[in-house]
């Protein structure tokens, strides 16, 4: 867990920046000052190269990197594990980058006096990768050890329950705004092909078609932030449902999705979206609660778990561009329209599927019906023998059943009213007749030599 994750980084950056020198027609000068900027970049750590500070990095290699340690603390950790053994393993995880940092770090330093790479901060370095290593780790372990640990902490069942409604709405919002990410691209194919063409020949178009890749995520997210409401900024332009403000933009392929104008009143029929997804959050949280009120807090609950992850999605996504300013999220109205969208209208739907699912449940469940009034016929003078359950051969249970005069039985057919006051209930004589047999092996059961062995020395008596 230290070494594997953090040397494969290690191999394919280097391989991706050897092949992109080469195929620049420049020397190798400075290839190790390249490969330690592509491990921070990596990262998430901004850097800065010629005085242009870049810190909107790609978001793919990042979730890559986290898929990658997640998977392999879930491989070496299993429910058996001991806690402690645990703590190693995510020490280890988080150990080895930090070491593979502080390398690059000084890597860094050193090139910086070869190529125009300025050395970024070192404590804000060591955060982002430690951070990025922790999540996947926790992630990992949280995967195999989810049922001890909120058994651990307390955690109420309500608040459990919001965890796969959450993931779902979550995803969701996350797969419209990839829709809608893929629908601009082709509605702006030829804006599109025209930045590709740009690169100059096969390998530029290539390039920056694969770093059109990578910043995918990136696009994404600010699609699914103009779908709840928020806005995207670009430099000097912004997006949103209600207005778009044009201005330059950065010549990534990618970026071509962006929109030219806005697109009148169509555009509000995007929040149609958001609604639709919180009612089914909510109808969700309601199938998994036992009353209104905790399908309320549970749709509370979900709805801040998926504000902060896109928060946290909002956040990395962004950061200065250079020359052109900042790229990224209004990160306050993307939460709060969040929250707002799946709490809103997550709760009003719980609270009223829960409510009209209680009368059902109720009408659904077994009742005693009342005394019919043939039940009440009196029975015969004569006693009835009640027939012997079988049981084997162990015992016998011999009862009858005496009319007291008051109260008669209810007919056999019948289904089982409530209890009668004592007074008049019936009187049930019964008789227990337990198999001799059974009473020798019981019997021998104290006396043979070793049940003995446990009795006092002294003259044993009948009751002994």
């Amino acid at each position: 867990m230290a070494l594997r994750p953090a040397l494969l980084a290690l191999v394919v950056i280097a391989t991706c920046m050897v092949v992109t020198l080469v195929a620049a027609n420049s020397d190798l000068t400075g290839t190790s000052g390249s490969i330690a900027a592509g491990w921070l970049a990596l990262h998430q750590v901004p850097i800065t190269i010629g005085g242009a500070s870049l810190g909107a990095l790609p978001l793919l290699p990042t979730l890559v990197m986290i898929a990658a340690v997640a998977r392999g603390c879930s491989r070496v950790v299993t429910a058996s594990t001991p806690r402690h053994e645990c703590w190693w393993v995510v020490g280890a995880a988080v150990a080895g980058p930090v070491v593979v940092t502080a390398i690059a770090l000084a890597v860094v330093a050193d090139a910086s006096s070869v190529i125009p790479l300025s050395s970024p901060n070192t404590l804000a370095a060591l955060a982002w990768v430690i951070a990025v290593h922790l999540i996947g780790a926790g992630i990992g372990i949280g995967i195999r050890l989810w049922r001890p640990i909120v058994t651990l902490l307390g955690v109420p069942d309500w608040v459990l329950a919001a965890a796969r409604p959450a993931a779902r709405s979550g995803m969701a919002l996350l797969a419209t705004g990839a829709a809608i990410t893929v629908a601009s691209l082709l509605a702006s194919w030829s804006t599109v092909g025209m930045l590709v063409e740009a690169g100059d020949g096969f390998m530029g178009g290539l390039g920056l078609t694969v770093l059109s890749i990578l910043y995918l995520p990136n696009v994404v997210i600010g699609a699914t932030a103009v779908l709840v409401g928020s806005s995207v900024q670009v430099g000097s332009a912004s997006v949103s449902l209600f207005d778009v403000v044009g201005g330059p933009v950065p010549a990534l392929p990618v970026l071509g999705a962006l929109p030219e104008q806005a697109g009148g009143d169509g555009w509000l029929a995007g929040l149609v979206v958001p609604a639709a997804v919180g009612v089914m959050f909510g109808r969700e949280c309601a199938r998994r609660a036992a009353s209104p009120l905790s399908a309320v807090q549970t749709a509370l609950v979900g709805a801040a778990a998926v504000a902060t992850v896109f928060a946290l999605l909002g956040f990395v996504s962004g950061g200065a561009i250079g020359s052109f300013g900042t790229l990224g999220v209004d990160l306050l109205t993307f939460v709060g329209a969040t929250f707002g969208w799946l709490a809103v209208f997550g709760s009003a739907a719980a609270a009223l599927t829960r409510r009209r699912a209680a009368p059902e449940e109720a009408a659904a469940s077994p009742r005693r019906a009342p005394m019919p009034p043939a039940a009440t016929a009196e029975l015969p003078a004569a006693a009835e023998t009640v027939p012997r359950p079988d049981r084997g051969d162990t015992a016998v249970i011999d009862a009858e059943v005496l009319d007291d005069g008051h109260q008669a039985l209810p007919a056999p057919d019948s289904e089982p009213s409530t209890v009668v006051d004592a007074e008049q209930s019936t009187i049930v004589d019964a008789e227990v007749v337990v198999d001799a047999e059974e009473v020798d092996d019981g019997v021998s059961q104290v006396t043979d030599a070793d049940a003995q062995s446990d009795l006092p020395d002294s003259r044993r008596t009948s009751n002994d």
